[in-house]
């Protein structure tokens, strides 16, 4: 790690936030000898309920860019699966359906995990670290980003970095995304995440996710002694105290397991509830010339799923290949040109992680649907030569035909579940149909886009 003492050296990257998106792409691009600004406000380690969950397609990029290694030494757990509960009933299903697969994801601490992430992009003598708050993006008379303007941590003074690209992945609160883009960001829900300790669970290293109350809870192991529990709670007001246990006692206690209910408790006791919000946001990027958008401060899905991170690596590792490719920073043109396809393709990548993650926490909190989906994934589902909608889940399938065929055959599940039972009625099909096309239209219309529609927000 370098620390630079003059400011006004020209890197070939400015990364604007030391986050999951941005330290990752630091440490597999400071390899290669590329010479790297790195600055945020703070280093030390945080605390987050989500990101702690790495989907088997997140495992797997993290290996294309040799980085795995960085899950070790911090207690992190592997996750072989998923298991279902709803009232009575329970099952399992494994992300490897036969033997020819070896896929797990793996649990852990948000903010153990960032920090190695961070200390092997430091190590390397190509990386500047710098404390400092970004107030500005700089730009030339002729609107080509510069790099930035920002305020050191320790001496409060105004400085500048000039860089042939500044990325900019400053997280779900971004103070940048207006410059570089048309996103508009939703909450859809909140999540209340409380840890349990010591906690048996029913089916040893898999995600657990509950359907039995009106909306969904999960939960799955961060380290060898604790499991993370996310509570969600509906509506884009974030909830009070009082609200957060009202909540706990009427929709989650009554629900679950027995062998939980000791932990729980136990977790309850220590009135260490953290709130944060669900937020959704299709990546509606603005080419600018010197510039990128990179992680949540570009795109985001409910995290129900798990598939953040694997949105996340997948961007890193598609803008990094497209940079890579390149002799080296001196042509701004050429660099323009790999960021426009790094946004075409990234569609590709991260459709099925972005569709998924909303539809079924949509399904999952609709009372007709959640029956449907928990009943066609016990039936195993791997029909019509479709591969099973656990590839989907773990992020390893990218065709979203497959996506959206699992989604129909739901409903049409939830209908034939319907007319075998006495409260079959017109209604409640005409629902079901109606539901799922409300759940999935805006999605498909997000997410699925030509590439022409970036030739229609360029910004010279």
């Amino acid at each position: 790690m370098n620390t630079p003492s003059e400011h006004n050296d020209l890197y070939d990257i400015c990364i604007v936030g030391a986050g999951m998106a941005g330290a990752t792409i630091a440490a597999y691009l400071a390899s290669k000898d590329i010479k790297i600004a790195l600055i945020d406000r703070e280093y030390t380690e945080k605390r987050r309920i989500v990101g702690e969950l790495l989907q088997p397609g997140a495992v797997e990029t993290l290996k294309k860019m040799g980085l795995e290694r960085l899950l070790e030494g911090f207690d992190a757990q592997p996750v072989y699966g998923y298991a279902l509960f709803q009232n009575e009933n329970k099952f399992s299903i494994s992300y490897n359906q036969n033997d020819a697969t070896d896929y797990h994801g793996i649990g852990l601490h948000n903010g153990r995990f960032l920090q190695k992430i961070r200390e092997d992009a430091l190590s390397n003598d190509s990386v500047s670290q710098i404390h400092g708050t970004v107030s500005e993006l700089t730009e030339d008379e002729s609107g080509v980003v510069t790099g930035v303007k920002y305020r050191e941590k320790h001496t409060r003074e105004y400085k500048s970095i000039h860089a042939k690209l500044t990325i900019m992945s400053d997280g779900f609160f971004s103070n940048f995304r207006k410059d570089l883009s048309n996103n508009v960001k939703s909450v859809t829900s909140f999540f209340i995440g409380l840890v349990l300790k010591d906690c048996k669970l029913p089916f040893p290293n898999h995600g657990h996710v509950f359907l039995s109350a009106p909306t969904p809870f999960i939960c799955y192991p961060i380290s060898s002694t604790e499991t993370r529990l996310l509570i969600d709670f509906p509506g884009d007001k974030a909830p009070k105290k009082d609200d957060i246990k009202t909540h706990i006692a009427n929709k989650v206690a009554p629900f679950l397991p027995e062998e939980f209910k000791e932990c729980f408790a136990n977790a309850l006791a220590e009135d260490d509830f953290k709130v944060m919000p669900n937020h959704y946001m299709p990546a509606k990027p603005v080419l600018r010339e010197g510039a990128v958008l990179l992680g949540d401060a570009l795109n985001m899905r409910h995290p129900l799923t798990g598939g953040g991170l694997t949105a996340v690596f997948n961007d890193v590792l598609l803008l990094s290949t497209h940079l890579l490719a390149m002799p080296d920073f001196n042509d701004s043109k050429l660099i323009h040109e790999k960021l426009e396809l790094y946004y075409q393709d990234r569609y590709h990548a991260n459709t099925n992680v972005n569709i998924m993650a909303n539809a079924l926490y949509g399904v999952m909190s609709n009372d007709l649907l959640k029956q449907g989906v928990f009943e066609y994934l016990r039936q195993g589902s791997n029909k019509a030569g479709n591969p099973s909608p656990i590839t989907l889940l773990a992020g390893l399938n990218r065709n979203p035909k497959i996506l959206i065929k699992h989604f129909f055959s739901v409903s049409l599940l939830c209908i034939k579940n319907l007319s075998m039972h006495s409260n079959m009625s017109l209604s409640n099909v005409f629902r079901i149909i109606k539901d799922s096309f409300c759940i999935i239209k805006p999605l498909a219309v997000n997410e699925l886009r030509p590439s022409s529609f970036y030739k229609k927000n360029i910004q010279h």
